[in-house]
Formats: C-alpha cells, sequence, structure tokens
C-alpha cells in the first residue's frame, strides 16, 4: 500500500542531487580540469549573502562528483578570496547564516550547507 505520509519522510544525510543542480546551475559551472567555479553572468545579480550560499553550494556539489577539493567547507578567507571582497565583509554574513541554522562550521572554522537546509538555502536565493 502506497502511504501518502511516505513522501514526507526524508534523511537529513542525503543530498538531493536534483535540487542542487536547480539551485547552481543559473549562476555557476564547475571545471573538473582545474578543480574551479565558473560563475556566469546571473551570479553578477546575486547578492552578497547569496553568493556566499552559491559557492558553498558549489563546494558541496563538487565533493559530491568527486572533484578532488579535499573539503567541502570553506573558512571565512577562503570565500572573501574567491568573492573578491574584504574578509571583514565576508566573516560576520558567515556567522549570522550560522547562528540562523544555515551554515554549518567544523572544527577548523569551515562553514558548509548541511544537507538538510539546502531547500532552505534554495528559498533565499530565488527571492533575489
Amino acid at each position: 500500500m502506497n502511504d501518502e505520509l511516505e513522501a514526507l519522510v526524508v534523511s537529513k544525510k542525503e543530498l538531493d542531487r536534483k535540487l542542487l543542480a536547480d539551485i547552481l546551475s543559473p549562476y555557476v559551472r564547475l571545471d573538473r580540469d582545474d578543480c574551479d567555479i565558473d560563475t556566469l553572468e546571473a551570479w553578477l545579480g546575486l547578492g552578497t549573502d547569496s553568493k556566499i550560499l552559491v559557492y558553498l553550494l558549489a563546494r558541496k556539489a563538487m565533493v559530491a562528483l568527486g572533484f578532488d577539493l579535499g573539503v567541502e567547507g570553506a573558512t571565512a578567507s577562503e570565500v572573501a578570496l574567491v568573492m573578491n571582497v574584504n574578509h571583514e565583509t565576508v566573516g560576520p554574513e558567515l556567522r549570522k547564516m550560522r547562528a540562523e541554522g544555515i551554515l554549518e562550521e567544523t572544527k577548523d572554522y569551515r562553514y558548509f550547507v548541511p544537507n538538510y537546509a539546502v531547500v532552505r538555502v534554495k528559498g533565499m536565493i530565488s527571492t533575489q
């Protein structure tokens, strides 16, 4: 018997690869050869918070695809370098999103979007 309630069941550990691709496709392409994130024109229309989230989601996608990235998360300095902005701009934004439960932080101060927050991130980016 097919129970409608079963459609509500998700695993917080499971990554929705289709959802991740839907979020990222307007903004970035992932370069396997250089292990790099190439931004598209739509990236320019994003605010700082959305750029941070897209960048972190792109790293998540790269790890899921088996890129030789090392780790999924990124430090505030790494994010600032990629976005070409001052570290003082990125740090407070990362801490705010962590406090809101959008990001998590590792022991070595790397921020990442947990799988359970990807749906929420999609809503945040699409409202821009």
